[in-house]
């Protein structure tokens, strides 16, 4: 997922395993679930369909936090997202020729994938190749719990493409290990590192050319365009506005130059600014609304000063961060956070 295409259809594979997890396994409500993580309650008991990619960011977030107290659910989560449930996607990754070709399908349209983590495919002459994440504009508080269903659910991936032959030389995590790790590391057949600098999953020397039992060009041709055709379709049916704003929500304090955001929604930064004015409104209204909602954000954390949120959102100074909010709310910082924190001074 990405915010080039918040309104993807995605199958709603990934839903219907929170569900069962939500409801069995915490024997909470689904509805209430659904109220309070924001989204329109949804029946996942008359077939399967398809949810916009937005609202399964929704899902995510409120199943991170109603199982915050219980992270070891977060791996057996991941290892039910079984590849011919992604739909037309997981048909493209299964028909490949070569793992290589499987896993350069699956990040060239990562954003009909639920993972919040940004892989790119990278190979080398000796046939090895790797899947390297970029976990930069993963929200704090989803950080590990992706990492987890990560380490699960490609684990599910490559499984399924190889017929469970071991490929892996080893992983890399940059998250701590799953609370039931010495329970679930005879998962893997290859070392597994926590707490390193980047995620990675690595592949064996010739590991990249293995054929795949179930590789078809033809049909890898077909879902593939279809696959195109989805994308495009959620491109041009979102406003650049709302997939800027998702872009900023997404990065947290990191609100980007005009230039790398129209990079990252792939326009140039003069097609950026002119679909704004289309649309209304302009590159610096956008970012101050972020910050708005961002200092909104921290203001309603007990543990962080004023001080600490005015750098957080870019002020050099608490009374620059005040200025701004009473301009945004007819209020200051510090009366923001006395009446909506009461007891808690500046």
């Amino acid at each position: 997922m990405n915010p080039n295409a918040l309104h993807a259809a995605l199958p709603d594979l990934s839903a219907r395993i929170m569900h069962h997890t939500v409801t069995t396994r915490l024997n909470v409500s689904w509805d209430a679930f659904c109220v309070n993580s924001r989204i329109k309650p949804m029946r996942l008991d008359e077939g399967s369909r398809e949810l916009l990619a937005q609202d399964e960011m929704l899902l995510q977030q409120g199943f991170a936090h109603v199982t915050s107290n219980h992270p070891d659910l977060w791996f057996d989560v991941g290892l039910r997202y079984r590849s011919l449930k992604y739909g037309t996607l997981g048909l493209a990754m299964m028909t490949a020729g070569t793992l290589a070709q499987a896993l350069e399908v699956a990040c060239r349209y990562q954003a009909l994938t639920y993972s919040l983590i940004d892989y790119r495919y990278v190979s080398a002459p000796n046939g090895s190749c790797a899947l390297l994440g970029d976990t930069g504009g993963i929200p704090a508080d989803l950080h590990d719990f992706t990492q987890h269903r990560d380490l699960g659910a490609i684990k599910t991936l490559i499984d399924d493409l190889t017929a469970g032959e071991p490929v892996l030389e080893r992983i890399t995590v940059s998250a701590p290990p799953p609370g039931n790790w010495e329970a679930i590391r005879r998962s893997f057949c290859c070392p597994v590192e926590f707490y390193a600098d980047r995620t990675a999953w690595i592949f064996r020397p010739g590991a990249a050319g293995r054929p795949l039992p179930l590789g078809d060009q033809s049909l890898l041709a077909m879902y593939s365009s279809r696959c195109d055709e989805l994308l495009d379709h959620a491109r041009s049916a979102v406003p650049v506005a709302q997939r800027l704003t998702a872009l900023l929500n997404a990065r947290g304090e990191d609100l980007l130059s005009a230039a790398d955001a129209a990079r990252q929604l792939a326009l140039s930064e003069r097609t950026l600014h002119r679909r704004l004015a289309e649309e209304g409104t302009r590159y610096s209204a956008i970012v101050d609304e972020a910050r708005f909602r961002r200092a909104r954000d921290l203001l309603a954390d007990r543990r962080m000063s004023i001080e600490a949120v005015a750098f957080a959102v870019g002020f050099s100074e608490p009374s620059s961060l005040s200025r701004a909010f009473k301009r945004w709310s007819g209020m200051g910082a510090f009366e923001y956070r006395r009446q909506h924190l009461p007891g808690k001074r500046g």
